[in-house]
């Protein structure tokens, strides 16, 4: 019997241990999977063919069933300027790898205002289909910039919002930015009266549109907003920021904004400096970005491209039609990919080292970017210029030795005397840097000469710009000869020998001194004089 108990005890402890363990191992995996759950909550990607079309609410966006959502995108530069950058390769990778839900199509309204309507509309078309494929949403950016007053363009707008969302009415995946950066005298009565004017024709095709509007100050000012705020929907107000340049101040003004309600898109922002160039601010930028998933804020990036400035995602030379590799981004772009898949943006490790980096190419690509295409091919050109330059160079030299042997037989100078009497011609040793030297200014002007006949006469600009330009190019050549002319001159500069006179050759000379009262003293320092 007592076996039996003993028996029955250590069993009952066995068990107990066992359900301890259990339980042990199923608080590991509840904190593992809540854990997994929470940072998926973190990351959520919102996706048109999941979330649909999204709405206003609160301070940001939102779904068809009241979920919370946050834009993480790019923006790509101008559309006519970096065309190939318009690509659903790239857009597919981008959306995948990257884990972006937004791509914004910054079409300059200046160019489609001009002779590359037609083309800004075909690349706009062609990025929207891009994106729809690869299942992000697309702002349609009328990137207004250079005019300064959304007004001045008003009847363009209107005509561009009427064709792009009577072709898209039906898709859920299309968000409006009607005006890029106000600036310049424009405040915020003329942003509203030009919204006024611009959302009616959005609304009529597709009256669930979410809206973005701008702000005055290159989109700096809230205020106005705040205060007048329009009196439509599924709108949002612009600020953007470069963390580089705006830092707490711009954050506390966007925190003010959004404790008194105002729905805010951050449609353009970078991590450098506002020109989209110099320093890159990683600090900043992880404070910026810190606040805007905290607030769920969303964000387009600047910029989709491998323009030769700190912005660009890809260094200068990048195929956007090929695959993306590590050594393909530049540092923006390395760290932008990381915040846009969801990562930390305080945890995100900052490094200078590429795998394979070539510095040469990189130098050899960044003169080329300097100097743009046009430069480019001058440059190329150089050996050209340089062969046509000494073959004139050289011509000239054969002329010039045949005309001063022709000219010596006809009629002598004195220092063809001297030369002949002594055997030598003195003063004319050492002077052959000096020659050299004239030649090469020569050789070098003519270079020159070439390239500006070549490259420089603006054949585009009309006939006024070329007129005063072969003008001021004749005045080049005019100045050309002059200094051919002087330089012949200065090559027949000749210390001439003088003559040795014996000391009982030199004359005697009467000195006649004219008076007229003047005082003995003056007299006296003439004559010493």
């Amino acid at each position: 019997m007592k076996k039996d108990c003993l028996l029955q005890t250590k069993l009952g402890e066995t068990l107990g241990k066992g359900v301890l363990w259990i339980l042990a191992a199923c608080c590991v995996v509840t904190f593992f999977l809540g854990s997994r759950v929470r940072a998926a909550e973190e990351i959520y990607t919102a996706r048109p063919s999941v979330n649909g079309r999204l709405h206003v609410e609160g301070n940001g966006l939102a779904d068809a069933s009241g979920q919370s959502v946050q834009l993480r995108g790019v923006s790509t530069h101008g559309l006519t300027w970096y065309p190939d950058f318009v690509n659903e390769g790239l857009f597919q990778q981008v959306s995948e790898d990257w884990n972006c839900n937004l791509i914004r199509l910054a079409m300059y309204a200046s160019i489609y205002c001009g002779d590359e309507k037609e083309e800004s509309y075909a690349l706009m078309k062609k990025g929207i289909e891009a994106a729809i494929k690869a299942d992000v949403y697309v702002l349609v950016d009328w990137h207004m910039l250079e005019k300064g007053n959304p007004n001045d363009q008003v009847a363009e707008a209107k005509e561009f919002f009427e064709r792009i969302t009577s072709e898209y009415a039906d898709c859920p995946n299309l968000i409006f930015e009607i005006c890029n950066e106000p600036n310049g005298p424009a405040d915020w009565s003329d942003v509203l009266s030009y919204a006024n004017k611009v959302i009616p024709v959005i609304r009529k095709n597709v009256p669930e549109a979410v809206i973005v509007v701008g702000t005055p100050e290159y989109d700096k000012n809230l205020a106005g907003a705040l205060l007048r705020p329009l009196e439509y929907d599924n709108v949002t107000y612009v600020l953007h920021f470069y963390a580089a340049s705006h830092q707490e101040g711009l954050r506390g003004e966007l925190e003010a904004a959004l404790e008194a309600g105002l729905p805010v898109f951050i449609s353009e922002c970078g991590i450098c400096e506002a020109d989209g160039d110099g320093t890159i601010d990683f600090r900043s930028a992880a404070e910026w970005f810190t606040f805007l998933n905290e607030h769920k804020i969303s964000y387009a990036i600047w910029s989709l491209s491998d323009k030769d400035e700190s912005s660009a995602f890809f260094k200068s030379g990048f195929d956007p039609s090929g695959i993306i590799r590590d050594k393909d981004l530049s540092m923006s772009g390395r760290w932008v990919r990381e915040v846009i898949r969801g990562k930390d943006p305080k945890s995100i490790q900052v490094t200078r080292a590429v795998e394979n980096k070539d510095e040469w190419a990189e130098f050899r690509t960044w003169i080329t970017n300097s100097l743009g295409k046009r430069g480019s091919r001058a440059v190329s050109s150089w050996t050209f210029f340089a062969t046509i330059a000494g073959g004139i160079l050289l011509a000239g030299i054969l002329i010039g030795t045949a005309y001063r042997g022709i000219r010596r037989k006809k009629r002598l100078t004195y220092d063809d005397v001297i030369r002949v009497s002594n055997g030598k011609g003195e003063g004319r040793n050492g002077r052959f840097f000096g020659k050299l030297c004239i030649i090469l200014s020569i050789y070098c002007t003519l270079i020159y000469l070439c390239w500006r006949i070549v490259y420089s006469i603006p054949v585009e600009a009309g006939a006024i710009a070329i007129a005063g330009n072969v003008l001021l190019l004749l005045v080049e050549m005019l100045g050309f000869v002059e200094s051919l002319i002087l330089f012949r001159n200065l090559m027949g500069l000749r210390h001439h020998p003088l003559p040795e006179i014996p000391e009982d050759a030199w004359p005697e000379v009467d000195v006649f001194i004219a008076t007229y009262n003047e005082p003995t003293e003056l007299l006296r320092k003439t004559i010493n004089g």
